[in-house]
């Protein structure tokens, strides 16, 4: 590149300094038509001055000038020197290029070159101070550039790695990519590994593979940015989604010199997205599932509606389509309750009236609550119930609303006659309280997010089971508000699940005495067999039963309990006495005549029998109603069988 160029070559070699100074020479100097190898032999003098450190004269050289008034060329003759420049520790710094035109010494116009020759060498001399001068300040703002870009480079690097940013450098023809610490972790390659672009394309993800070797393409060859999205594969299956942005530098003939740019990890934000678009189809499904629940009672109501005003004002058809009205009404008002509960606990505006709470009386008022829901599906509730204290400090009205919660959707998700079972028991400072069911299960893929609002899994098109996917998510809520947690654990579709809800155990301050208001805990667990004809009856006791931890069965006639096979032998039976069928004491008297059953406890319980008849099949008497805590005690006191 020249650096400076005197008046006089100037003016011999008629160029401008505009034109000149910052230019490569042999663009300023092209080969001349009247020698081809000039340029070869200046080349050559000037790397015998780099490898050398001295000056070099050249022979006589022929190179004609354009004459800038008439644009023809000017026959000329030079005589170039090439004279090295060195700073103090001897390293090469510029070339002055000196020529002497000789010309008209080489026509026979003159014999020496024109001008005296003390004059020239001070006019080499004043060159060579200039081109020295030229130099160092060249060497000046080079100092100041490398500093400044010293200082980009810091800047650059500490943003580099403030925004765990990958970068990539690759000269052409694209044989190697050099990455940077980051960007090799990001494609779970180690720190010494050594890229290519097969291995880049190796790594990324087959489905992304070819979208992004078309961007390199299109950006080295057609000149567009390089921004795409892919999936990175690790050797174990790890996945990682990156951003990769960059261009394609061009030399000044416009050919790809270098591809670089940058990674970016954008693997939360496509986390992010998934689930803003997941949570977004699950609000439309809840919007598409909530107008087809609200209109299953609008469409009873609206005809109950329409045959009150069309039909005669008939008393028992008033009274059905009253019935109707007044069922379905209260299937709406409870899907709105849900709806406000919803809304209540996602705005922090539940509070909850807390006292302390036997857990055990607890499950049984849950049980109380869905035995209706239990009884038209023909399901068998089994319990098993810690006899350690279960006290916990909560809301009563929304510790019931939890458990009565799993309790429904086991019996509504459980084939008919299937199997229940409540599990209570004290696990250190907490009191874990399950529902198992036999029923559908539910997805693997469904488990994590059971307990999010509007959450359902697969449904027939019919949608036999309804519900507006709000309880898991009410119960999940109401049980962190009282300070608990919940999970929800299944082998599979139609496997049964294990629905789970912990709460803190209340530990009461010794000198405060914390009343209980029944003592309901048992001291062994027994096979107990309720038979009575009066439903809520047997239910009622039988539900007691279970809360503290009985295995009990439920019957409803004196068949039904003759005809219990042998592996269900109960230790206890407790039999109604006014049956129609057969009353209890002709059933206590077949019970003692049958092999498996003769030796079970048989207890009474009647509303008018004298304990003290004679001939009587039974071991106990209970009066109804009966006395909680005193049939604990008997049922504690009854014989190891």
């Amino acid at each position: 590149m020249i650096l400076h160029g005197s008046d006089e070559y100037l003016a011999a070699t008629q160029t401008v300094r505009a034109d000149v100074i910052g230019q490569p020479m042999f663009d300023v100097f092209p080969a001349a038509s009247s020698d081809a190898d000039g340029p070869d032999r200046l080349r050559a003098s000037l790397e015998e001055v780099v490898r050398t450190r001295r000056m070099h004269t050249m022979a006589l050289q022929r190179y004609d000038v354009p004459d800038r008034r008439g644009g023809e060329f000017i026959v000329k003759y030079w005589l170039p020197t090439n004279i090295p420049v060195l700073d103090a520790q001897g390293q090469l710094q510029a070339i002055l290029h000196r020529v002497y035109d000789m010309t008209a010494l080489v026509n026979g116009d003159a014999t020496v070159p024109e001008g005296d020759p003390a004059d020239q060498v001070e006019q080499s001399f004043n060159d060579l101070r200039r081109v020295i001068e030229v130099v160092k300040e060249g060497e000046r703002r080079r100092s100041a550039a490398e500093a400044r870009a010293t200082e980009a480079g810091e800047r650059l690097d500490l943003a580099v790695a403030a925004g765990e940013l990958g970068t990539f450098y690759c000269p052409m023809p694209m044989d190697r990519i050099y990455w940077n610490d980051t960007c090799k972790e990001q494609f779970f390659l180690p720190q010494d590994a050594e890229i290519d672009f097969d291995l880049f394309y190796q790594r990324i993800h087959p489905d992304d593979r070819e979208r992004t070797r078309q961007a390199v393409q299109a950006s080295v060859h057609d000149r567009q940015m390089y921004d795409v999205e892919y999936r990175v594969v690790a050797d174990d299956g790890r996945e990682r989604w990156l951003r990769a942005k960059g261009r394609t530098y061009y030399d000044a003939r416009g050919e790809p010199t270098r591809f670089d740019g940058i990674t970016l990890d954008i693997s939360h934000q496509k986390q992010v997205e998934t689930e803003l678009a997941r949570s977004n189809r699950q609000k439309d499904d809840f919007l598409a599932m909530l107008a087809h629940e609200l209109r299953n009672p609008l469409a009873p109501i609206a005809a109950a509606a329409d045959l009150l005003a069309l039909a005669p004002p008939e008393p028992a058809r008033i009274a059905r389509m009253s019935e109707v009205l007044s069922r379905q009404a209260r299937h709406m008002s409870g899907m709105l309750d849900d709806l406000l509960d919803v809304s209540r606990v996602t705005r922090g505006m539940v509070e909850l009236d807390q006292s302390v709470l036997d857990a055990k009386q607890v499950v049984a008022a849950a049980l109380e609550q869905v035995e209706p829901l239990i009884a038209q599906r023909g399901h068998q509730v089994h319990t098993d119930i810690t006899h350690e204290a279960a006290l916990v400090l909560g809301d009563e009205k929304r510790l019931v609303q939890v458990l009565a919660n799993l309790l429904g959707n086991a019996a509504r998700y459980t084939p008919s006659h299937g199997r229940i079972t409540v599990t209570l028991q004290v696990e250190h400072d907490e009191v874990a309280i399950s529902v198992a069911d036999n029923g559908v299960g539910i997805a693997a893929d469904l488990l994590p997010r059971i307990f999010e609002l509007f959450t359902q899994g697969a449904r027939t098109p019919d949608r036999a089971q309804g519900g507006l996917g709000l309880g898991l998510a009410l119960v999940h809520s109401m049980a962190e508000l009282h300070g608990g947690r919940v999970a929800a654990a299944s082998p599979g579709e139609g496997m049964g699940a294990t629905l789970t809800v912990w709460l803190p155990r209340h530990q009461p301050v010794a000198e405060q005495a914390v009343p209980r208001p029944l003592a309901l805990d048992s001291a062994r667990a027994l096979r107990i067999v309720v038979v009575d004809d009066n439903v809520d009856a047997a239910w009622t006791l039988a539900t007691c039963l279970r809360a503290v931890g009985h295995d009990v069965i439920e019957l409803n006639s004196p068949k039904a309990a003759l005809a219990l096979p042998p592996d269900q032998t109960p230790d206890v039976f407790l039999l109604d006495i006014g049956m129609p069928e057969m009353d209890g004491r002709e059933l206590a008297r077949r019970l003692r005549q049958q092999t498996h059953t003769a030796a079970a406890q048989l207890i009474a319980v009647t509303g008018y029998a004298d304990p003290k008849a004679p001939d009587t099949p039974f071991d106990r008497y209970l009066v109804k109603p009966v006395d909680l805590p005193a049939l604990l005690r008997l049922l504690d006191d009854a014989p190891q069988l």
